[in-house]
């Protein structure tokens, strides 16, 4: 073969390859972009992709009197559920376009950063620590604080008195801190309520250390009234809200949005009267200004 023969068989054999190589690299450069030009479909706003599932998938506590719990009939029923009920029905013009997911303390912000839930409704407290991960709806519904509960005999008279005491508690609460660290208690922590009650009535732990509207209305029933009472009440007063996503300020917007109706319409405030939670100034103050806004 003449070297001008072989530059020949060598351009020949060099133009599939080259025309192979540069359909790869097309096709590359097209998955390539096509996967940049995908990411914002894939990544869809979650106000869409909510609406187009066609429900609201809400963290909620089933174990939670009043907030949150099943009632003798095996309903979702409480304050925080006519809450998410009362979104839905916004969001889908009906309140039973919704699905409850139950959530413990410990595991409603993975729940929801996980994507298994679109919003908490479930008792949670606003902090700066929270706020790193998720985002809160703008419209605290209500300000809760955490009491003790203890033996009518306790002599608890300062939050101070609980040091070295076994105090229970509710894994992943905000004020767990504080009581180990401020007023030095050795925490026995649960994931539910009802476990939480168990290990208190068999004495496992001094006193109760949880949320007041669960613990004021703990005390008022029959085998409780009789034995315990509210030893120290609250410690502090936080701003309890709905817990969001990072980065969907549309579907937050639109929970707020929600939360408003929900408040001009009355729903926390007769939520206050029905499940025995005492008139607080704050929810009927909220009321007065989502009447306002509307």
């Amino acid at each position: 073969m003449s070297l001008q023969s072989a530059r020949k068989g060598n351009s020949a054999d060099r133009r599939p390859l080259t025309s192979k190589l540069s359909k790869l690299c097309s096709a590359a450069l097209f998955c390539v972009a096509g996967s940049f030009l995908a990411m914002p479909a894939a990544h869809a706003d979650q106000l869409e992709r909510v609406k187009d599932r066609g429900k609201l998938i809400v963290g909620i506590r089933n174990d939670y009197v009043p907030f949150g719990y099943i009632d003798e009939k095996g309903k979702n029923v409480g304050f925080e559920v006519d809450l998410a009920r009362a979104v839905a029905k916004d969001l889908f013009g009906s309140e039973d376009a919704i699905e409850f997911v139950p959530v413990v303390a410990s595991n409603r912000i993975e729940f929801l950063n996980a994507g298994r839930i679109d919003v908490i409704f479930a008792t949670l407290g606003v902090n700066e620590e929270r706020r790193k991960v998720i985002d809160f709806t703008e419209y605290y519904y209500m300000m809760a604080g955490m009491v003790l509960l203890a033996p009518k005999d306790a002599t608890y008279a300062k939050w101070d008195d609980i040091r070295g005491k076994k105090i229970c508690g509710s894994q992943g609460n905000l004020y767990n801190r504080m009581l180990t660290e401020k007023f030095g208690a050795d925490l026995v922590l649960f994931t539910g309520t009802s476990e939480i009650y168990n290990a208190f009535e068999t004495g496992r732990c001094d006193a109760i250390a949880y949320d007041g509207p669960n613990l004021n209305m703990k005390v008022t029933e029959p085998g409780w009234k009789e034995k315990y009472k509210i030893a120290l009440d609250t410690i502090d007063y936080v701003p309890i809200a709905g817990g969001l996503r990072k980065g969907e300020p549309a579907f937050t917007a639109a929970v707020n949005k929600a939360i408003i109706k929900a408040e001009a319409a009355g729903i926390m405030v007769k939520g206050e009267e029905s499940y025995h939670l005492g008139k607080s100034d704050y929810v009927v103050k909220r009321a007065e200004e989502a009447k306002a806004k509307m």
